[in-house]
C-alpha cells in the first residue's frame, strides 16, 4: 500500500502498517458489512530492505544507492576497490 486516507490525513503505507501494528504494508482495505477489514499479505520484520518497497522506489525511478539508503540510515556506499 503506497498511501492511505484516514478522514483528512494521508499516511504512507509504512506508517499506516506502524500505527495498526501489520504484519506487512503489502494490504488492502475492504469495507464488509459496516466494517472495516485489513487484509494483509505477507510478512515484513521491519529490520531490512521491503522487497515491495524498494521495487516501488526503483519503478519511480530511485537509484540504488537511494533505495539502500532509504532503508538503511546513515550507511555509506563504497567502492570495494578504493578501500
Amino acid at each position: 500500500m503506497k498511501t492511505v486516507k484516514f478522514g483528512n490525513h494521508e499516511l504512507s503505507g509504512t506508517e499506516t502498517r506502524s500505527l495498526l501494528g501489520l504484519r506487512s504494508t503489502n494490504f488492502e482495505i475492504i469495507k464488509e458489512n459496516g466494517n472495516i477489514k485489513f487484509s494483509v499479505k505477507g510478512y515484513g520484520h521491519g529490520v531490512g530492505m521491503s522487497q515491495t518497497g524498494a521495487d516501488t522506489l526503483a519503478k519511480e525511478g530511485k537509484t540504488y544507492e537511494d533505495i539502500i539508503k532509504h532503508f538503511y540510515v546513515g550507511v555509506e556506499i563504497q567502492d570495494v576497490n578504493s578501500l
